[in-house]
């Protein structure tokens, strides 16, 4: 039989020996686990390789014979409800069975206590099989959420109806006038006795059909921006009258079986979840949840484009061989192949900061905290960035090996692309990822300004010194990385003191750093020229931090260090690219705005 998980041994070896999973068990489980659940940490990798195993089966078994029949059907709105395909639902009861959606939940309240980089993996595999029930499964478990926020009321309640699957839940910020932008957010929600009455239209709502909508709303009816607002648990029913509307369900050119949906709050019961008015932090934690769990969905769809291109190129002959082994063709399959292994890499590592930032917030150590807080923060941008991006060029590549076959319904590879098209957009835009990337990079150059400086040089000339390869890659990457952060905080400087940036004290540019890492977008400074490097600067931040990943678990896996020196040669290339594209090319992007019609 075929199983997603153990026909991908790369997946165990990951989690096994080259990242920090072993080491989080016992913390986890005397954070939030049962004393005695495992005999020793050993026996924990076995239970977690045991149920890897078992869903990597279901998946490449009964869950993708599905695949095409699930999209093919799709979801469809009826009398004002959605009705999800038949084989979906029997999916989704087979989930649960399997304790997908109480994975992240503590066993407290009936969950597994899984670490995050188990789930990710679970989801990758998922994905793989079905990119419609893999997108359905991650909205459908935000019980790890509820647990976060929510009032022991609350958890009661509702944790383990959606453990079981009984309860299915979906997030809903995005409003007509309030997408990237939410400080636009209009849902107001008024208080009456022991709950909230909201009114608003929400829209682009994934799988908005649910039993229980996490909304945030606007309490505080005079506030601006982001403050102001608030979570609220909002039911789809209260007693037998209808709390939340589904007016339309969006026509998409993918995922056809995961509804995206329009809401609409009239006068709708919510309960408030998390501080009042503390909204946006509340749902922050959701948010990179949800953008570390899209990076290992859309690599999931890259696996299975590449298989099912490896598949067709080994059998269809040209020229005397099979495709497979004409050069051009190789080198797709090559940079898939390392390219995967890298961002994989790089979920994992962000997965095991989120349960270690969770370790230190239940034994109340701020210190490290805040540094695995920071960790994940910098992580999750990076994961949704790379994974979404990459995943459609694979696709395309993909496509593109199956020839004419690849454009014909009868293939898969067609679907698949199509598959890939909105991991950009979802959980926030990979324009929006790039100002996180941005902002995050400026605030660490500010804490350590001096630093930062002084490196500049450093990483280039220990590159050229040190005898390890693995390590030269390095460096030479994060000379890239200080190139690209050199050229932003340049354009910025100038444009600040109206100066030759190398005439400047570097007090000055540690107090000018300082003060715009904590106001980005000030009224003193044109930042166009850093918003327009800013997407380019994050592949160069994706590819060092990936490689980053890579290097810091390589040890001494004579293996594990050929495909970190396989990426970092796809990498530098790339990164390098993208620095001279913005030395010497995006300049003319600023003219052509500066001619632009100022009506536009």
């Amino acid at each position: 039989m075929a199983n997603y998980f153990s026909d991908h041994p790369e997946r165990w070896d990951l989690l096994a020996n080259h990242s920090r999973l072993k080491e989080i068990v016992t913390p986890l489980e005397e954070a939030f686990g049962e004393k005695g659940t495992y005999g020793s940490d050993e026996e924990a990798m076995e239970f977690f390789q045991g149920a890897l195993d078992e869903i990597g089966r279901y998946c490449a078994n009964d869950l993708k014979k599905t695949d095409a029949e699930i999209d093919a059907t799709g979801a469809k709105l009826k009398d004002g409800d959605v009705v999800l395909p038949e084989q979906l639902l029997t999916h989704l009861g087979r989930v649960a069975e399997l304790g997908v959606f109480g994975g992240n939940v503590s066993r407290k309240y009936g969950g597994l206590n899984l670490p995050q980089a188990v789930t990710t993996t679970a989801l990758e595999m998922f994905a793989q099989a079905c990119p419609n029930t893999a997108l359905t499964i991650a909205c459908f478990s935000m019980g790890d959420f509820l647990e976060q926020w929510g009032t022991e009321e609350q958890k009661e309640k509702y944790l383990p109806k959606i453990i079981t699957n009984e309860y299915q839940t979906s997030m809903a910020l995005t409003e007509p006038g309030a997408g990237s932008d939410l400080g636009k957010l209009r849902t107001s929600a008024v208080q009456e006795g022991g709950h909230w009455v909201l009114n608003g239209t929400k829209q682009f709502i994934t799988n908005g059909n649910s039993d229980l909508v996490f909304t945030l709303a606007r309490t505080d009816p005079k506030s601006e921006g982001l403050r102001g607002l608030s979570v609220f648990i909002v039911p789809k029913w209260v007693g037998e009258k209808r709390n939340v509307s589904v007016p339309k369900i969006e026509d998409k050119v993918c995922l056809h079986a995961s509804p995206t949906c329009e809401l609409l709050l009239e006068n709708s019961v919510g309960y408030l979840m998390g501080p009042e008015g503390d909204g946006f932090r509340v749902m922050a934690d959701l948010m990179n949840g949800a953008r570390l769990a899209m990076g290992a969905l859309a690599v999931g769809i890259a696996v299975r484009s590449m298989e099912e291109a490896k598949e067709f190129a080994r059998n269809r002959v040209t020229m005397g061989k099979p495709i497979i082994r004409h050069p051009m063709v190789a080198d797709m399959f090559y940079e898939m192949e390392v390219e995967i292994r890298a961002m994989r890499t790089m979920i994992v590592e962000a997965a095991n900061a989120f349960d270690m930032m969770n370790i230190a917030r239940a034994s109340d150590d701020k210190a490290s905290f805040k540094r695995w807080k920071k960790r994940y923060r910098r992580l999750t941008p990076l994961c949704k960035y790379m994974g979404s991006e990459r995943s459609i060029y694979f696709a395309r590549n993909a496509l593109q090996i199956f020839g004419g076959y690849g454009v014909c319904r009868d293939y898969p590879a067609e679907r698949l692309l199509r598959e890939t098209l909105i991991y950009p957009i979802y959980e926030g835009t990979s324009q929006i990822q790039s100002l996180m990337v941005l902002k995050d990079t400026l605030k660490d150059v500010a804490s350590q300004a001096g630093g930062f400086l002084g490196s500049l040089a450093g990483a280039w000339a220990e590159a050229k010194v040190t005898r390890d390869p693995v390590k030269a890659a390095l460096l030479k990457a994060r000379n890239e990385l200080n190139q690209g952060i050199r050229t932003i905080l340049g354009s910025i400087l100038k444009d600040k003191f109206k100066s030759d940036i190398e005439s400047l004290k570097e007090k000055k540019i540690q107090d000018f750093v300082k003060e715009f890492s904590l106001n980005l977008v000030s009224q003193n400074s044109d930042l166009t020229y850093s918003f327009l490097c800013a997407e380019r600067f994050t592949r160069i931040t994706c590819d060092y931090y990936a490689l980053k990943c890579m290097v810091d678990q390589c040890e001494s896996d004579e293996s594990f260090r050929e495909w970190t020196l396989a990426f970092a040669e796809i990498a530098l290339p790339r990164m390098r690219y993208e620095n001279d594209i913005m030395i010497h090319r995006l300049p003319s992007t600023l003219k052509y705005l500066d001619k632009m019609p100022k009506e536009f």
